[in-house]
């Protein structure tokens, strides 16, 4: 078997919340007993991106395994590919959304009637995210996260493997953190947008094709997801690349540190949801 590892990091397709406007979808939100703010699903243009790039990937080689972030939008651009590689879907709290409310998610198992791709054989690198007193994951533990997985997809069950990571935009944290570099130097990743790393024997990453642009495999409009990264963020890029050393100093995330999965009682549109809608960028907001 190879040393070397392949990863595919594969943003989620276009949002619905982008497609009809933030405040209409907050608005639905508060009066519906099942939509959570930071879940939103892909929007009807985004359901057709994640089956155009599961058509992309599945002709590229062989891939052995799927990694997807427990949220709605990762999950539904993730089903294609299971459906079009037969592999099943291996939810994983270690490719999450960064600076969220992970109670606000609800237990995986309420997910099995639609995603019954998802493995629930499958033990999670992180079971949840670590997070401070309001129950919002800080900044600086996602970056963390994201050096603990640099670091997880280089042993076994990963390593010598190639990985679909299906995940979010500031996820492009994760080419820092195999690379050594900085933040900015990690680049973009577009909707459905795919980079491809090769890690080797040396474990470092070398960065075979880039994310920020899906137009070469995506045939419809482009929707309002527009790609992203560490210099579009609402927070200034010096501020992030700051909490970026820190998060080297500290080390990567504990896993063992980090409690289970709790949903909050009554976990959906009334749970305290954060509606934290950044990182992500809106191209109709220019960001």
């Amino acid at each position: 078997m190879s040393d070397s590892t392949t990863i595919y990091l594969l943003r989620h397709g276009d949002r619905f919340d982008y497609s009809i406007g933030k405040d209409a979808w907050v608005a639905r939100c508060r009066t519906s007993a099942s939509l959570a703010p930071s879940d939103p699903p892909l929007s009807a243009g985004g359901h057709a991106q994640a089956r155009e790039v599961a058509a992309h990937l599945a002709s590229v080689g062989r891939i052995d395994m799927i990694i997807v972030s427990p949220y709605l939008r990762t999950l539904q651009t993730a089903q294609p590919l299971a459906h079009a590689t037969g592999l099943p879907l291996c939810v994983d709290f270690a490719v999450a959304e960064s600076h969220q409310r992970p109670a606000a998610l609800p237990p995986l198992d309420t997910r099995l009637p639609y995603f019954p791709e998802i493995d629930t054989s499958y033990s999670p690198l992180m079971a949840s995210v670590a997070v401070d007193g309001t129950g919002v994951e800080p900044r600086i533990e996602h970056l963390r996260r994201l050096l603990f997985l640099s670091q997880a997809l280089q042993r076994p069950p990963f390593r010598g493997k190639t990985v679909v990571v299906v995940t979010h935009a500031a996820s492009v944290a994760l080419i820092a953190a195999l690379r050594g570099s900085d933040l900015l130097g990690a680049g973009q990743l577009a909707a459905c947008g795919v980079a491809k790393l090769v890690v080797g024997a040396h474990g470092r990453a070398d960065v075979v094709e880039r994310g920020d642009d899906a137009s070469s495999y995506l045939r419809g409009p482009a929707g309002l997801t527009g790609a992203w990264g560490f210099a579009n963020s609402a927070q200034p890029l010096e501020t992030s690349e700051r909490l970026w050393r820190e998060a080297q100093r500290l080390g990567p995330a504990d896993p063992a540190a980090v409690p289970p999965h709790t949903p909050a009682v009554g976990w959906r549109s009334n749970s305290g949801d954060a509606v934290e809608y950044e990182p992500e960028s809106e191209v109709a907001a220019g960001e």
